[in-house]
């Protein structure tokens, strides 16, 4: 395993021309049980810089209303008069900010979002990956093996302003972690890239969500922890991963297994498989050759409910992976981040964490195949989103 290039990517990425035209995004999930109820909800936490270089003092966020005439403008379009009819009222902008996203992938999902400028962002010192907040005390820490931090967004602030998206309420957590199953880069272009350091990590601590306390150990975690940078978003997103397995041939639990997909990385997909340390890696921008197909689907009402269907079927001349995973639409929430090319461009992504199914792998012997794993997934986080463009 190359862990100084797994490192390196774990690290910050906007460098260059990226600086005023890119995106990095940090993304951590992990389970936790109430200490009061025992009810179990998957908790995400999200880095997100945007543009830093922009507007390193000042958040600007490209859904805001903005003027974009003179003050003779103005009053002629309070005035209603003909002339107000040709000149153009919202001024499109890059965005360029620092975000912290936090919030459940559980039923009655929710998202909270705060904001700061870049020059209050800490990176790559020796102790942490980044760190953001004023003055000497950040709010929030992302380090090799832990993250602490607290996001309250409140109902006055959303009203005041809407352009901040997501929903009111607050999370503060205090979280260890070790990322127990490594992947190298899976995906490198000119536009996007992708790095599941953590597709199976391990995590310790607390979180407190509307001051719930709930608690997180390793054994149920069922954690994960990936990155995506450069200069935009992939589109359309097709997302699962998942450690939570049980095989159906043995009935053990499989504690060294997991799997991520994600895409679409120009009509094409990244498959990452580990069962037991058998390890079966598929990655669009490679030029070994490989057969995919896949699709996400809404499956006929039937007793369960509205369910959605992720399915992903990729193969070499070696094994054969199956994936077949479902999702209550009610355990589903949306998630909305601001496209980095700005525009109003607005990234909408579909997002649950009880996904449930199989994955199967089969071994190719000359004209033959032999299924030599059959996996029973459960707390799958699934994910389809699109950009929606604005209305003009």
């Amino acid at each position: 395993m190359d862990t100084k290039r797994i490192r390196r990517n774990s690290r910050y990425m906007l460098k260059g021309a990226l600086r005023k035209s890119g995106f990095d995004c940090w993304r951590l999930v992990t389970c936790g049980i109430s200490r009061k109820t025992g009810e179990e909800k998957t908790f995400f936490i999200e880095y997100y810089v945007v543009n830093p270089a922009l507007s390193p003092d000042d958040v600007v966020l490209g859904f805001k209303s903005r003027f974009a005439g003179n003050e003779a403008d103005l009053q002629y379009a309070l005035a209603g008069t003909e002339s107000a009819k040709t000149f153009t009222t919202e001024s499109l902008v890059q965005p360029s900010f620092v975000m912290v996203k936090a919030g459940v992938l559980s039923k009655g999902g929710s998202q909270l979002n705060a904001y700061y400028p870049s020059s209050q962002l800490k990176i790559n010192d020796s102790n942490f990956i980044l760190s953001v907040g004023p003055g000497e005390r950040p709010d929030c820490v992302l380090s090799d093996d832990y993250s602490v931090g607290r996001v309250a967004v409140t109902r006055e602030q959303l009203l005041h302003s809407p352009e901040i998206l997501g929903n009111p309420g607050w999370m503060e957590w205090n979280l260890r972690f070790e990322q127990r199953i490594e992947f190298q880069k899976n995906y490198s272009s000119k536009d996007v890239n992708w790095a599941a350091f953590g597709a199976k990590t391990d995590f310790n601590g607390e979180i407190i969500y509307n001051g719930e306390e709930y608690i997180v150990t390793a054994k149920k975690s069922f954690g994960y922890f990936d990155k995506t940078w450069g200069r935009e978003f992939v589109n359309p997103v097709f997302h699962l991963n998942a450690s939570n397995c049980l095989s159906v041939i043995s009935g053990k639990n499989l504690f060294n297994s997991c799997f991520a997909v994600q895409g679409e990385f120009s009509k094409k997909l990244s498959v990452l498989v580990d069962v037991e340390g058998l390890r079966c890696e598929f990655s669009a921008d490679k030029s070994k050759k490989f057969s995919l197909s896949y699709d996400f689907t809404q499956m006929p009402v039937d007793e369960e409910g509205e369910k959605l269907h992720w399915t992903v079927s990729v193969h070499n001349k070696k094994y054969i992976i199956d994936i077949d995973i479902y999702c209550l639409q009610e355990d589903m929430s949306l998630r909305e981040y601001e496209c980095p090319e700005g525009g109003r461009k607005l990234m909408k992504v579909l997002s649950g964490a009880s996904g449930y199914g199989e994955l199967k792998i089969f071994k190719s012997k000359k004209k033959n195949i032999e299924l030599i794993e059959q996996v029973k997934v459960s707390n799958c986080v699934c994910e389809y989103g699109n950009v929606e463009l604005p209305e003009l």
